[in-house]
C-alpha cells in the first residue's frame, strides 16, 4: 500500500520529515501493495518529556527534539473509501496499521472524562483538545460540525506566529 504525507504547507521543507515518510512506507495493510490509503494526523516536535514543542517544529534548524506524526483518522485503506464509516471504526483501522512505528502514534479516542482531559491539557500548557462523536462519519471542509469541536485554552500562546498562505504571485 502507497502512504505519504502531504504537507499544507508547500514551503515546508520535505527532507525534515523523511523519518515520517519512511515509517509511512514500511505500513503494510494487507490486501495490495500498490494500492493508495490515506491518513489524518499532526507533525509534532516532543521534547524529552514528550511535550509538544510547536516552536521547535516550526523553526527546525538542527534537528530538535524528536519528530512523530500524530494520526487521528484513516479516510482510505487500499483504494477503499472509508469516510461513511463511524470515526471509532476507521480509528480501530488506523490503530492496527500504525502499531510497533515509533514515530507514528495513533491519538486513542477516549469516551469519557473529557473535563478532565482537558483539565489536563491545560495543565501542560497546551492548545486544547478536539471533541470528536464516536459515531460521526468524515464531514469534508474547514467547518466544525456538532460531530466534532475544538475546545481550546483561552490562556494557550504560541510560541512563534506561523501563518501558511498560497502563494498567489508568479511562480
Amino acid at each position: 500500500m502507497k502512504l505519504e504525507a502531504v504537507l499544507k504547507n508547500p514551503a515546508c521543507p520535505e527532507k525534515l520529515f523523511n523519518a515520517i515518510g519512511d515509517a509511512l512506507s514500511k505500513i503494510q495493510s494487507g490486501v495490495d501493495s500498490t494500492s493508495a490509503g490515506f491518513i489524518c494526523g499532526l507533525f509534532l516536535a516532543l521534547d524529552e518529556h514528550g511535550h509538544p514543542r510547536f516552536e521547535w517544529l516550526v523553526n527546525r534548524g538542527p534537528q530538535r527534539g524528536t519528530l512523530v506524526y500524530y494520526v487521528f483518522d484513516l479516510l482510505m485503506l487500499d483504494g477503499k473509501d472509508l469516510r461513511q464509516l463511524p470515526l471509532v471504526k476507521r480509528k480501530q483501522r488506523l490503530a492496527r496499521l500504525v502499531t510497533g512505528h515509533p514515530r507514528l502514534l495513533a491519538v486513542e479516542h477516549i469516551a469519557n472524562d473529557g473535563v478532565a482531559m482537558f483539565a489536563g491539557a491545560l495543565a501542560l500548557g497546551l492548545e486544547g483538545i478536539v471533541a470528536k462523536d464516536a459515531k460521526s462519519l468524515y464531514v469534508e471542509g474547514p467547518i466544525q460540525t456538532w460531530h466534532w469541536q475544538k475546545i481550546k485554552n483561552k490562556d494557550y500562546k504560541r510560541h512563534g506566529k506561523v501563518e501558511f498562505r498560497q502563494s498567489r504571485g508568479k511562480g
